[in-house]
C-alpha cells in the first residue's frame, strides 16, 4: 500500500489531468478505504454508462420502427 502523503501527491495529479468533475468529501476512513470507495464509484459510473447507452440504442431502435409502421399505414392507405 502507499501512504497517505503518496497518495495525496498522487490524487493531486489525477484531478489535474482529469476531465470529470472530482468531488471532494472529507472523511475519518483510511485511505486505503478511500480508494476502494473510488474504484467501486467509478465501476458503478461505467455501468450506468454502458446502461444508458444500451437504453438509448433500444428506445432509437423503437423510434425508427414506429416511424417506418407509420409509413406503411400511410402507403397502404394510399394503395387502396
Amino acid at each position: 500500500m502507499i501512504s497517505d502523503k503518496e497518495y495525496k501527491k498522487l490524487l493531486k495529479q489525477f484531478h489535474k489531468l482529469s476531465d470529470r468533475h472530482i468531488l471532494v468529501v472529507e472523511t475519518d476512513m483510511p485511505s486505503s478505504d478511500v480508494q476502494k470507495v473510488v474504484i467501486l464509484s467509478d465501476k458503478i459510473r461505467k455501468a450506468g454508462n454502458e446502461l444508458v447507452g444500451l437504453m438509448r440504442k433500444n428506445y432509437d431502435q423503437l423510434m425508427r420502427t414506429k416511424k417506418y409502421r407509420k409509413l406503411l399505414k400511410t402507403l397502404w392507405f394510399y394503395q387502396r
